[in-house]
């Protein structure tokens, strides 16, 4: 009797040691700090490009019309 339950214990530990994971739940608090501040990184990024279009364009129907007025605005 002694002998099958030694075996039926190392079979449990064997079954319990087997299904363990490094994999973990979800995200951590962290790892959702880092993937805000990368997402808002590449916000800033896209606004910052825009209003550099915004001021090329500018500067670009500037030099179109100068200071003629007999120049139409675009």
């Amino acid at each position: 009797m002694k002998h099958l339950q030694l075996i039926g214990l190392i079979v449990c530990g064997a079954i319990l040691i087997g299904c363990e994971t490094t994999q973990t739940a979800g995200m951590g608090n962290q790892e959702q700090k880092r993937l805000a501040a990368i997402q808002q990184q590449q916000q800033e990024d896209a606004q910052m490009d825009e209003s550099d279009r915004n001021l090329w364009n500018a500067h670009q129907d500037l030099l179109y019309t100068g200071t003629n007025p007999a120049v139409p605005y675009r």
